[in-house]
């Protein structure tokens, strides 16, 4: 007959008492996910306060407090996805609508040829147009020329005609464009803001075209058109036409490119839309 030890008899005659004294084997994976759900909740914490703060910024009128969110950090963040403003109210709503058209010269044959004008607003505006949950995509080219008119706007009238000259021979006819408003005037923040709006133009125009005509594309170009609606005290009246058309042009550019842009998938929507508008 074996011996037993005062331990062995503890363990005979308390068995419950020994397995429970040892952590068991689910605690450790709920430990650490009990850790995961409390990093995902401080994260979206962070993230919905970050939201409401920028928000806030963006909606209220320009003040010092903006200067707090360093560049264009802000700017980047609620465009084009969050961007939003209360002019659809009194007392100046929103009164006209903004285009953007864009063309290309194109290689073909060992020849250039210049294409025809693509109303790139009428194309994407079937994504927001009758829709009972508009796609953000759809204002795209009216933010841009929108933006575009505004900055356009600012430069002075030496600078509105150098803009509207060709710049698009070297991998450098960007810093011409830049180098050459600053030699007209000194107005920087006016420079910044129209350099910032005629690159997204150019970039989004490069997209346009290449999904259009392809890869033989050598430069692009691209005007904002506005017309203002009827007048509201015209509203009845069955003779009252649009006012005309407000052109704001632009000169030829050589291409460009979005880090991170995926330029089939981008040509793929854009040329279902197209086809969408012919007869």
């Amino acid at each position: 007959m074996s011996q037993q030890t005062a331990g062995d008899l503890m363990k005979d005659n308390f068995p419950g008492e020994a397995e429970n004294s040892a952590p068991t084997v689910d605690q450790e994976p709920r430990k650490r996910s009990k850790l995961v759900l409390r990093l995902v909740t401080v994260t979206a914490v962070l993230f919905t306060a970050w939201h409401v703060f920028a928000s806030f910024l963006w909606i209220s009128p320009p003040s010092e407090l903006r200067k707090v969110v360093p560049g264009n950090a802000l700017s980047e963040y609620m465009l084009p996805m969050f961007g939003q403003s209360w002019s659809v109210f009194a007392p100046e709503p929103i009164n006209g609508d903004n285009r953007m058209l864009v063309r290309a010269v194109v290689l073909e044959g060992g020849e250039e040829r210049m294409t025809e004008w693509v109303n790139v607003t009428d194309v994407e505006s079937q994504l927001i147009s009758r829709k009972v949950f508009p796609a953000r995509a759809g204002n795209q080219s009216i933010d841009l020329a929108s933006a575009y008119r505004a900055s356009y706007a600012n430069l002075t009238p030496e600078q509105q005609d150098l803009v509207n000259l060709n710049f698009f021979e070297g991998e450098n006819w960007h810093v011409r464009v830049t180098e050459s408003l600053y030699e007209l005037s000194d107005n920087e923040p006016a420079i910044i803001d129209y350099i910032n709006s005629e690159f997204r133009s150019v970039r989004y125009s490069t997209q346009v075209a290449k999904a259009m005509w392809g890869d033989n594309v050598l430069r692009v170009q691209f005007q904002m058109e506005r017309q203002n609606v009827i007048p509201f005290a015209e509203r009845n009246n069955p003779d009252a036409v649009r006012p005309p058309v407000q052109l704001t042009p632009t000169g030829w550019r050589g291409l460009q490119s979005s880090t991170g842009q995926s330029e089939e998938d981008f040509a793929n929507t854009f040329m279902r839309l197209y086809e969408n508008l012919q007869p």
